[in-house]
């Protein structure tokens, strides 16, 4: 099994266009995607970050995630994935109390 350093380097020294097309071009060795943060909105297409889980590591792959236009393919964007290393971090939430 890979470790996520592992990952990350393998998926920054590819050409990869979308998240979405990590598992078609890299062996990811059991990561489970777990969400998408940081989203941004562009004109024809979003970008946000893929978090991935690998053993008890975790991971994140930046690119385009999702596109507006049918005619359009995440290549279009111009926009490689950047990966990195990501940590959990848990936050705390408030919601009114019932009566």
């Amino acid at each position: 099994m890979k470790t996520a350093l592992q990952l990350v380097e393998e998926i920054n020294v590819s050409s990869i266009c979308s998240p979405q097309w990590l598992e078609d071009e890299i062996d990811l060795c059991g990561a489970k995607e777990i969400t998408i943060v940081n989203r941004d909105e562009h004109r024809w297409y979003w970008v946000g970050t893929m978090v991935f889980k690998i053993g008890e590591e975790f991971f994140g792959v930046r690119g385009p995630t999702s596109l507006k236009s049918e005619s359009m393919g995440f290549d279009d964007t111009g926009i490689k994935c950047e990966a990195f290393l990501m940590e959990e971090f848990q936050t705390v939430t408030y919601k009114r109390k019932s009566k």
